[in-house]
């Protein structure tokens, strides 16, 4: 199984198998399990999730998919071509989970720090104006 890259506005109502669909508007993507079991598998593409990269050879897709709620495939998409990986264990795929769950967290709670600090700052410089 080779992958081609295929950006898109909107996701067509039939996903070929060997394409591998991105709209960049909606920051997703999405393509048919390299292990042929039809399975449609979405995917978020941005600083936190996976990354898109298109070389020479073709199309790369990080981090690794895992397919565990349909039928354990574990693949990387590297160059157009599929890299096999080792199927996960159940605990194995509960503590990926549970660690991609405590990065987003993370992430977010820290934009959220950030924000409360730029809101606090306007209001301050707003009161500084309205006193003078």
């Amino acid at each position: 199984m080779r992958y081609q890259l295929t950006e898109i506005e909107r996701f067509p109502a039939q996903i070929e198998p060997g394409v591998l669909y991105y709209s960049q508007e909606f920051k997703m993507c999405a393509h048919r399990c390299a292990c042929g079991c039809g399975d449609v598998i979405q995917l978020p593409v941005d600083n936190q999730n996976y990354r898109i990269t298109v070389g020479a050879k073709g199309v790369t897709l990080r981090p690794s998919i895992g397919n565990w709620n349909v039928c354990d495939a574990h693949y990387y998409i590297t160059d157009g071509g599929v890299e096999w990986m080792p199927t996960w264990s159940a605990e194995q795929v509960a503590a990926g989970r549970a660690a991609e769950d405590a990065r987003r967290d993370n992430y977010y709670a820290r934009k959220a720090t950030w924000s409360k600090r730029i809101k606090l700052w306007l209001v301050s410089l707003l009161s500084w104006f309205r006193r003078g």
